[in-house]
């Protein structure tokens, strides 16, 4: 579904991502990991559109979009959830979850299944988004995301600074997206163990590069430790 390949990525003069190749296919979850400055949020940044990458491609569904604006990605049905949630604190929940219809089909609506997944969030529609918890702000940042009906979901770091019942909740709507949905989901994890429990591929990257990828159950632990904690 998706194709990044030797993806080349600089701010100036500093080049921060090197020939990174990702892939992201129908069902699975498909973790990156590595610590903090390693590149993450600009490789999700660069499939998102909002950064031009200087060397590689980019592939959707057979479709080299590489130069294609980010709402045009999102159109095509890629949805993205920034690290820091970006939700905008003085629209309501409501009018949050709204602002993600320009990219879902004609004549969409906020489905009730998103506050299925987040029950919370019904009670809370006239409430203003920045005046709920961060773990609040993380789920509805998730739905707003969904409204959008992607068929790829990015998630930047969905359990940064979030309370552990919120996790576990999250958690249950990223497996349940994948295993039962058939959505293609990339997760980018600092903590090996929460990308460990859902991930089926991981990518650990250092300085840069993927250092080491495959399939979650055939990757030793103990080299994936080790570059996590160099």
């Amino acid at each position: 579904m998706l194709d990044a390949r030797g993806i080349e990525l600089s701010y100036g003069a500093s080049l921060c991502l090197r020939g990174v190749d990702l892939v992201a296919e129908p069902g699975t979850i498909t973790c990156v990991l590595g610590r903090n400055g390693v590149g993450k949020s600009s490789l999700m940044r660069s499939i998102m559109g909002l950064e031009r990458i200087r060397a590689g491609s980019i592939t959707w569904e057979g479709r080299d979009i590489s130069t294609w604006s980010p709402a045009d990605r999102a159109r095509a049905g890629i949805g993205y959830v920034p690290q820091g949630r970006e939700i905008f604190p003085f629209l309501t929940v409501q009018e949050n979850l709204e602002t993600a219809l320009a990219a879902a089909p004609r004549g969409s609506r906020v489905s009730d299944e998103v506050f299925e997944m987040f029950p919370i969030l019904k009670s809370f529609l006239r409430r203003r988004g920045g005046d709920l918890s961060g773990g609040q702000q993380q789920q509805l940042a998730i739905a707003r995301a969904l409204t959008a009906r992607p068929r790829l979901l990015i998630l930047d770091e969905p359990t940064e600074g979030i309370q552990p019942n919120i996790i576990k909740d999250i958690a249950r709507v990223i497996e349940m997206l994948a295993k039962d949905r058939g959505m293609a989901v990339v997760l980018v994890e600092q903590y090996y163990e929460f990308a460990r429990s859902l991930g089926d591929r991981l990518a650990i990257m250092v300085r840069g590069e993927v250092a080491l990828a495959g399939p979650a159950g055939e990757l030793d632990e103990d080299a994936v430790r080790a570059l996590l904690t160099v």
